[in-house]
């Protein structure tokens, strides 16, 4: 279950695979909907996409109290310093768009004064008062907050794929199921 300093451990390596099966739907998701015309299946998905995300913030508030617990797997000594502060960097803001997207969604929601739940089981508080400017605003923000982490996600599995194919390293494989 614990992760150690050669390979990730079966709860982290859950946690990922999982997340990134929900992110990606839920990339997916948002373009779906966002083009869809007003109609009570487009305000279906919407509620789809609010309680998927919601699910994705609750995750990654686990998975970093997970990651701060419990060591990560050192990277290579033959792995280039540069290479090494891209990885840092590219995860910190994978986390950060982690928690950012499904924020500025519940704000956005909430300042539009439309409810947020998890699949009609928790309602959720609104975090502001119903202001549509901002919400229009927080609308931007998550859109271009969907760019970043499409860009994110081709760097992450763009390296991950260098690493197992190029440099044969076996960083890709202790992230594997």
């Amino acid at each position: 279950m614990r992760n150690s300093t050669e390979t990730y451990g079966w709860l982290s390596k859950g946690l990922h695979w999982v997340m990134a099966c929900l992110i990606i739907g839920l990339l997916a998701l948002g373009i779906i909907m966002t083009d869809m015309p007003a109609a009570p299946q487009k305000y279906e998905l919407y509620g789809l996409h609010k309680a998927f995300g919601i699910i994705v913030l609750s995750l990654v508030i686990i998975r970093i109290i997970w990651r701060i617990t419990n060591p990560t797997p050192t990277l290579p000594t033959t792995m280039p310093r540069w290479q090494r502060i891209a990885s840092h960097a590219v995860h910190g803001a994978l986390y950060a768009a982690m928690i950012g997207m499904p924020l500025s969604g519940w704000l956005m929601s909430s300042s539009f004064g439309y409810p947020t739940s998890v699949f009609g089981l928790i309602e959720l508080p609104h975090l502001v008062d119903k202001n549509p400017a901002r919400g229009e605003l927080l609308g931007e923000i998550h859109e271009t907050g969907m760019i970043a982490f499409f860009v994110l996600l081709a760097l992450h599995v763009g390296a991950a794929l260098m690493h197992h194919f190029i440099n044969k390293d076996g960083i890709l494989k202790r992230m594997l199921p």
